[in-house]
This record gives structure tokens, C-alpha cells and sequence, in this order.
């Protein structure tokens, strides 16, 4: 009983000193706002009641009630007490004395969202009898569960009649109710804040002890938000130019009230991170928000963003105001800015455990709240967050603790660069985020560079179901440059001018094979330039560095296949050597190959570039790599050089199959969009930035392009058309119904099959490199984290497709060793597979040949010969 009441204190204490939240949920009820925090309260109150089943008591046999008559030995020993609070209300809904005048129905959803304080929704299982819920919680529990009942609404006095309150409105909430209750349950179940205390205090005592509590709780756990700052001036952000059209238009757009949707589509570094920044801002200044989180495709890019943002973020906050700053991905405690950031001196921190949360102080130039940092979890509750964009969907999948993350979505500004980097399986994902987020009263930001019109009609109309009533009309403007507002007044596109001194028209020039991109790059290298080879693969790529290696060169190669330790490393000297701030010392006659890794988001600029053929949004993302910054050594005009078959008339199946492109056949399997962007380039010439870069992209993905595809790829297309359309189908099944609330049957919540917020995901197999040493296998990071085993083998992870291997790659004579050393693996990595490479060509039994060298990455089979 004293637990219920430090979660409801720990709510009341957060609705009292975040004002933001309480009108959050003061919006999503209907309700005034001195009335929802009583009966959110109350509500919290009873998250617990299914613990006053016997079946509960008995889990712990020695302190098993006296007037339960069973034997606890002879009661199951798995019982779900939120199932059992909810079956409770199920039964006797009247004596919970809910206000009168709404319906039950209207209330299952509420009371599903705080007994389903532990993650998910509570499955209430077979139709309740008064017999079946007897069996669960016996005479005396239902007694007892009853008159604590009766107290709480004694402490609470009278709740208000929500009148208002339907079923509609209802669900909706229940969504931030659920996360809402996670958050206080978690707050309030630290024995640090709430001590035990003698279970002979009367309720009234204890209930203002525990307010006392709750409200330094709240303050010592990190969650108020900092206060906004007021004008941001682009002066404070990441560079002094002038603003551009765009960002001026940032700064000065009138902001409707309630929810709203920014869409921006600019060139490549134009500066659309300003642009999210500065709309945050005048969000935040308003009161529509707390903070943002940033979501970018990849983790290499969500780094990035947190260490540009290590320093700017202050700007948005209040002179003196410490907000909290979080990175939000699978590899975010190998972030060293992020360690160092959220961890006091001398402690580390264990992904699968509670730290303590003793005070200490930091000297980083961002902080994320130690209760915060404790657990991925939460990162959303901080004040700025960035990450990848798979943080942000796992708040709309059948995911345990979702909730949480859509409670801090809900007050910060969801910014999703990149939103046209995504298949059609994430495309339909994050219309579902939208969805959510417009539904919960929060605001969104989009940006892209080369967002084909469909796709920008279908994010506007997810946002658009999520408001009230609100039809989002299909936009089907040319302009480019281009601002989209949506919000539940407004709806309209408004073109931008682009910025003075960037247009270009980057002349486009064809090689048809390998070997001829080979001797362009080296002729740049030996003309002292910076270039770029961008490979569709990480086989091709590592074919290309080899070539180049062997002819008395030392590219660098920067692809996906490398163990996160060294990608670290691979990332940094990356960015150190072609990144902004290099130097002309440091980038003369350096070539860089890569794969997709460098295409989104990296802030890379190279004099020569050269890429495999791609569809045209990729090939203008990677463009953009090209002569990005103005550098006083540069001589000549830039120019892109493309590899690839060229586009005929009358092309057969096998354009696209050819020796040169046999494994990039499977990573674009569309052809037919390959050779639209083959041929839309040829006849343009060039890439004319910004003014016509909106035909290249509909020339590929416009609604007439079925009827200029040739004859022997149309099948293809319509293959791919129909896999994109089975993706988005899968997609739909797998994220939550916003419309059915919080509930059991709002998603595949008793599936067994792991939700992956990408469907390649689910064929795809984690490796752990090890080293054998002195007999033992270790994690090949051992050195880069002394006296952390779980994070040296962290930081040997790499991933690749399970049909390249799918069992562990040891020498026989290692087993022993191998079974010793995953034994020290958590249950979280039972499904990763032991890899020794530098012991095991052709070794084991799966016959599978790996090698691994920390400049190459992993290589298979013939590779290796090579």
C-alpha cells in the first residue's frame, strides 16, 4: 500500500513542477488542469491493486497472509499482477468509484495503462467471473483490495466528474498515461528516495511523508525540464554566416497553436540543422515543447550530431539552466563524449545494471542527469537527445517500456533528418510515429534534401490523421526549395528562395567499368587531391581498396564490416581528415573508400568524387560531399563521376546483372529505378543545385514513371513495387493502433517474434570477434577497456547478413575455450555468434573462412586469397 502511494505522490510531484506535462494531459482529457492531477493520481494509485491477490502473496511464502486459508506452496508461482489489477476492474468496475457518468468502457483503457506499469499492456486473459477472479485473489484479497480503494479516494477526497471525457478521448491518453506511470513507478520504486518504512503508520501519515519524498525525488532524478531560452540568435549556433532564405524563414514563420508539422526539403548543406534548431527553440520559448531529440539514419551519424550539439545546445536553454543532453543508440556507452558526459570519475556503467544515485559532478560540456544516463530507457526524458531513428520507432511497436519513450516524445520536438533515406518498411514506420506524435499534442520537424512528392504526401497525411479532424490535402508542388506547415489550423507549402552564392550546375560525367574509376581516383591522388570512391558494397569496396593497395597506395576504408571499436577509430580519422576543419596538409593525395556509410549526415568534403551508380535521391545525397566547402587551394570546376551500364533504349533484363555489378544487383534491386536515374542524368548533364534537383527526383519516382520504363524492366519494377508494398503491409501489422488505446489488442503485444524497427534486421546475425590468449579467447577489444569485460566485448561486435554465417567460427581445439568465454555473455547475448578469425580460416565445422584486420575490416572466403 505504501509503494501505491509513493508512485502517486512521485505523479502528483511531477505534475506540480512541470507544468508542461499537466497541460499536456490536461489537452489530451479535456480536463482543467487542477482537476486531471487528482485523478491521474488516483489512477496511479491502483497501479499496483493486483498485488492484493493471494496468488501474488504466495511469491513470497514465509510473509504469506494468515487469512488467505491456501497453502502458497500449492499456488502457481507466475502470476501477472497487472493482469490481475485490471481482471479486478473487470469484475466489480463500480467499486473502483470512478466518477459517475462515464461509461466503463471509457475507463479500461486508463486502468489498463497504470497496471500496465511494467511495460506492456496488461492481457486480461479469459472473460472474468466472480469464480475465476475468487481463485486468483481469494475473499480476503478482494476485500482487502477494496478498502485500500475506499481509503485512496478518502486521501484524494472527491474526484472531479470528467463529463467530458469519452472513449475516444480516453485512448488517446491512455498512450501517455501508460508511459506516465512507468516513469513514476520507476521514480518511486527507488529505495534511495523512498526508504521502507514501519507498515504500522496509518495511510494519512504516510501519504504526506511520502509527498515530501516524491517531490525530492523529482527534483534529484533529472526529469524537470531546463528553462527555455528566449531569441535564439543563428549567431549561437554552429556557424556565424549569414542565415539563409530558409532559415530566416525559421525564424520568422508564424507558429500556430497546439501540434504542428515543419517540413523542409534544401540542398545538402544548406543548413537545415539550424533550421530544426532554430523552430525548437521558438517551440520551446512557447510552451509546445521541453526539448528535441533528434533522430538520424545511422549511428556514425548520430554521433556526429551529439558532438555538434555537445555545445550549441546551451543556446536553446536559459542563462544558468543545466540541461540534460542524451545519445540514444545500441553503442551509445562506447561514445566517449557520452561516457564521459553522463559518468562521474572513477564508475562505469553496465548496460544490464543499475548504477547508484549518489550526486557527483562532471566537467563535460554536456551533462545527461545520472538517472537519466542509468538506462537507455529514459533517454527520452532528457532535455536534448539525439540518436538513431530506431530509438524513436521502438515507441510505436509492442515493445516492452515503449510508453516511456512516447511520454518524452510527446513534450520534445521530434526532429527526423533524412526522412528520405528510408525503405518502404520504415517509411510506413515513421507514419506511424507521426501519427503518434500528433495524437499526444507534440511537434515534429522533417528535413531532406531529395524527398520524392509521394513520399512528403504521405508523412503530411500521418500527421494530419494523428490532429483532430483535420484531411491533409495532397500537395503536389514542384518547388524547390520548399517549407510545409501542418498543424490543426494550418496547412499549407510555401516555396523558399535558395541561398545566394550555392547554386551550381555540377556537371555529370559516365564511366562504364571498374577499372576506369580505379585510375580516376588514383590520378586524383596523384595530383595531390582529396577523393572519394563510393561503393555500393562492402565486397566491392574492399575490391577497390585492394586494387588500390596494391598498386603502392594507402587509401582508407570505411565501410560497415568492422568491429565498433574500430569503426570508432575508422569514423574519427575520417571526419579528422576530410571533415571541415581538415587541413589542405592533411587531405592531399588522401583517398577514402567507402560504402553508404559516408552518404547521410557526415559533414565530409572531397575535391574528387567518384560513386557507383545509385538511385538519383543517393547519388545527390552523395553529391553533396563534393566541394562542400570553399578551400582556397582548389583549382578547377568539380565535377561527379558516376559508374554504371549506360541507360539504352531498349536495355534487356540483365542491364544491371553485369560482372561489375553482380553484388550491387542485391542492395538496389529496383533496376528500372536505376536506369531512370542513369537516364535522366544523361539527358541533363548535370546536377543543378537547387532549381532543378526536383525534376531529377521525380523524373525517378513521379507517378508517371511506370510508362517510361522500357519493356525488359518493367518486370522487375513491378517486382519491387510489390515487395515494397508486402514491406509496408508488415510494417502496418507490426506498429500500434493509436485508435485502440492502450490495450492489450492494440498490437501484436503476444507475438514471439522479435519487432525490428528495420525488416532487414531480421536477417541479420551479430558477431563477437575474440583472440586466443594463453588458451583463452578474449574479446578482440580487450585493450580498449581494461577491466570491462562486458564492454571490451561490446566494442568487438560487428554485424552481418545471417546467410554469411550462422553458427559460431572456432577451431575445434577452442571449444572448451569458446564455452568458458560466453559463459561471462548476459542473456541479452545469447543470440550473438563467437567469431576467432585470426585463427579460423577454413576452422570449425561450418566451414565458413573469416579474416579480420583492423585497416580491411571482415573479409569471407575468396576474399581472403586475394
Amino acid at each position: 500500500m505504501f509503494h501505491c502511494l509513493d508512485v502517486a505522490a512521485v505523479g502528483e510531484a511531477l505534475l506540480c513542477r512541470h507544468r508542461g506535462l499537466r497541460a499536456a494531459f490536461a489537452n489530451l482529457m479535456r480536463l482543467p488542469q487542477e482537476n486531471v492531477g487528482r485523478l491521474l493520481c488516483f489512477l496511479l494509485s491502483l497501479h499496483d491493486i493486483g498485488k492484493f491477490a493471494k496468488k501474488f502473496q504466495a511469491k513470497e511464502p514465509r510473509l504469506f497472509p494468515k487469512c488467505f486459508d491456501d497453502d502458497p506452496a500449492s499456488l502457481p508461482s507466475h502470476y501477472d499482477h497487472g493482469a490481475g489489477g485490471l481482471r479486478l476492474f473487470s469484475a466489480r468496475p463500480d467499486a473502483f468509484k470512478l466518477p459517475s457518468g462515464v461509461p466503463e468502457k471509457v475507463w479500461r483503457p486508463l486502468i489498463s495503462a497504470v497496471t500496465g506499469h511494467h511495460g506492456a499492456p496488461p492481457d486480461p486473459g479469459d472473460p472474468v467471473t466472480l469464480h475465476s477472479l475468487r481463485s486468483d485473489f481469494g475473499k480476503p484479497g478482494i476485500k482487502a483490495a477494496h478498502a485500500f480503494i475506499e481509503r485512496v479516494h478518502e486521501l484524494f477526497s472527491e474526484l472531479p466528474s470528467p463529463s467530458s471525457l469519452d472513449a475516444r478521448l480516453a485512448k488517446r491518453a491512455s498512450h501517455a498515461v501508460a508511459g506516465f506511470a512507468v516513469l513514476a513507478d520507476w521514480i518511486g520504486s527507488n529505495q534511495d528516495w523512498f526508504p521502507y518504512c514501519r507498515p504500522d503508520q496509518d495511510l494519512d501519515t504516510y501519504w504526506r511523508l511520502a509527498r515530501q519524498r516524491a517531490m525530492h525525488a523529482v527534483e534529484e532524478s533529472g526529469v524537470l525540464p531546463a528553462v527555455p531560452g528566449r531569441r535564439l540568435d543563428y549567431r549561437h549556433l554552429f556557424d556565424a554566416h549569414a542565415p539563409s532564405p530558409m532559415q530566416d524563414w525559421a525564424r520568422t514563420v508564424e507558429l500556430s497553436a497546439g501540434p504542428a508539422l515543419f517540413l523542409i526539403e534544401d540542398e545538402t548543406g544548406s543548413g537545415k540543422t539550424e533550421v530544426a534548431l532554430m523552430l525548437s527553440a521558438r517551440l520551446m520559448e512557447s510552451g509546445r515543447a521541453d526539448g528535441l531529440y533528434v533522430a538520424l539514419p545511422t549511428m556514425a551519424t548520430a554521433n556526429a550530431m551529439y558532438d555538434r550539439l555537445a555545445e550549441a545546445h546551451r543556446h536553446l536553454f536559459a542563462t544558468g539552466a543545466k540541461p540534460s543532453v542524451s545519445l540514444a543508440h545500441g553503442a551509445r556507452n562506447m561514445h566517449p563524449g557520452f561516457r564521459l558526459a553522463s559518468l562521474p570519475a572513477g564508475r562505469d556503467e553496465h548496460p544490464y545494471s543499475r548504477i547508484d544515485n549518489q550526486a557527483s559532478e562532471t566537467t563535460a560540456s554536456c551533462a545527461c542527469a545520472e538517472w537519466i544516463a542509468d538506462d537507455r530507457r529514459r533517454a527520452f526524458l532528457a532535455d536534448v537527445g539525439t540518436g538513431t531513428i530506431d530509438q524513436a520507432l521502438l515507441s510505436i511497436l509492442p515493445i516492452r517500456h515503449q510508453s516511456l519513450h512516447l511520454l518524452g516524445l510527446m513534450r520534445r520536438v521530434l526532429v527526423l533528418d533524412e526522412v528520405h533515406a528510408y525503405d518502404a518498411y520504415m517509411q510506413r514506420e515513421m507514419e506511424a510515429l507521426l501519427q503518434f506524435q500528433a495524437g499526444l499534442g507534440g511537434c515534429a520537424i522533417l528535413l531532406s534534401a531529395t524527398l520524392p512528392r509521394i513520399f512528403r504526401q504521405r508523412l503530411v497525411a500521418a500527421f494530419a490523421k494523428g490532429l483532430e479532424g483535420v484531411a491533409a490535402d495532397a500537395d503536389a508542388s514542384m518547388d524547390y526549395p520548399l517549407a510545409t506547415v501542418c498543424s490543426t489550423d494550418t496547412r499549407y507549402s510555401q516555396k523558399v528562395a535558395g541561398q545566394a552564392g550555392r547554386a551550381r550546375r555540377l556537371p555529370v560525367r559516365f564511366l562504364r567499368f571498374f577499372d576506369e574509376a580505379l585510375g580516376e581516383v588514383e590520378r586524383a591522388a596523384s595530383d595531390g587531391k582529396a577523393a572519394l570512391y563510393i561503393r555500393n558494397t562492402v565486397d566491392d569496396a574492399l575490391d577497390a581498396h585492394r586494387e588500390l593497395a596494391g598498386r603502392g597506395l594507402k587509401p582508407l576504408l570505411f565501410h560497415a564490416r568492422f568491429a565498433l571499436t574500430d569503426r570508432l577509430a575508422i569514423e574519427k580519422q575520417v571526419l579528422d581528415t576530410f571533415g571541415k576543419d581538415s587541413t589542405s596538409e592533411s587531405r592531399a593525395g588522401r583517398i577514402l573508400i567507402a560504402t553508404q556509410v559516408v552518404e547521410q549526415s557526415l559533414d565530409l568534403d572531397f575535391d574528387v568524387l567518384v560513386s557507383d551508380l545509385a538511385p538519383i535521391d543517393l547519388l545527390i545525397q552523395r553529391s553533396g560531399r563534393l566541394w562542400r566547402h570553399d578551400r582556397l587551394e582548389r583549382q578547377g570546376d568539380p565535377e561527379l563521376v558516376v559508374v554504371g551500364p549506360e541507360a539504352t533504349c531498349d536495355p534487356g533484363e540483365d542491364w544491371y546483372d553485369g560482372q561489375a555489378f553482380r553484388r550491387a544487383k542485391h542492395v538496389y534491386k529496383d533496376h528500372a529505378r536505376l536506369w531512370l536515374t542513369m537516364r535522366a542524368l544523361q539527358e541533363s548533364e548535370c546536377i543543378d543545385t537547387p532549381h532543378g534537383l526536383r525534376s531529377l527526383i521525380e523524373a525517378v519516382y513521379g507517378d508517371d514513371v511506370k510508362n517510361r520504363i522500357p519493356k525488359a524492366l518493367r518486370k522487375v519494377f513491378y517486382k519491387s513495387e510489390g515487395e515494397s508494398g508486402a514491406n509496408r503491409g508488415i510494417a502496418t501489422s507490426n506498429v500500434l493502433n493509436f485508435s485502440k488505446g492502450y490495450v492489450h489488442d492494440g498490437g501484436a503485444w503476444d507475438s514471439d517474434m522479435r519487432t525490428p524497427t528495420r525488416i532487414e534486421d531480421v536477417s541479420r546475425v551479430t558477431l563477437r570477434l575474440g583472440r586466443v590468449r594463453d588458451g583463452r579467447i578474449e574479446p578482440y577489444a580487450r585493450e580498449q577497456a581494461p577491466g570491462e569485460l562486458w564492454r571490451a566485448w561490446r566494442l568487438s561486435e560487428l554485424s552481418v547478413p545471417s546467410c554469411r554465417i550462422s553458427d559460431d567460427v572456432v577451431p575445434d581445439r577452442y571449444a572448451e575455450a569458446a564455452r568458458a568465454a560466453k559463459a561471462d555473455w548476459t542473456r541479452f547475448d545469447t543470440d550473438k555468434i563467437l567469431v576467432v578469425p585470426e585463427e579460423s580460416v577454413e576452422a570449425g565445422e561450418t566451414g565458413v573462412e573469416v579474416a579480420y584486420d583492423p585497416c580491411i575490416g571482415l573479409s569471407f572466403g575468396q576474399d581472403i586469397a586475394k
